[in-house]
């Protein structure tokens, strides 16, 4: 798979839902067809009310993913007119001083608490009796 960028990734994107809700929309319109038929041919009112309901909210729902796929078209088309600022390289997080692996520091690590932060210890608060289990360097065998 290539690689793309933000802005044809979102085209494909937007391309592949609008046709989908399309095609979605065109199968539920055959649907409530077939409905309509049933409730034509029905000789029960209450059948024929049945029919005629889900007729009704079929072809709402057929609806829906017309106007969806609509959306999805001109979100489609915005993108195409977008320019080209849209490349995750140019993004640069802010606010890091570094980034290191402390195993490779030869002074070893230093925390450094953020603002509102709790003091750090360098040995966990652990209940009494469990204090074995957070020890380094314990001789036991």
């Amino acid at each position: 798979m290539a690689i793309r960028s933000v802005k044809e990734h979102l085209q494909h994107h937007h391309s592949r839902s609008a046709s989908f809700d399309i095609a979605t929309g065109a199968e539920l319109e055959k649907l409530a067809k077939v409905f309509e038929r049933l409730e034509t041919q029905a000789d029960d009112d209450t059948a024929k009310a049945a029919y005629r309901d889900g007729k009704e909210s079929i072809r709402q729902l057929s609806a829906a993913f017309n106007v969806h796929a609509e959306h999805h078209k001109s979100m489609m088309m915005n993108a195409e007119k977008s320019a080209d600022i849209d490349d995750l390289d140019k993004l640069a997080p802010t606010g890091i001083s570094a980034v290191y692996d402390p195993s490779k520091s030869p002074t070893g690590s230093r925390l450094v608490p953020r603002a509102g932060q709790r003091e750090l210890s360098s040995m966990p608060q652990v209940a009494q009796g469990f204090e074995n289990l957070v020890k380094v360097g314990d001789d036991r065998e």
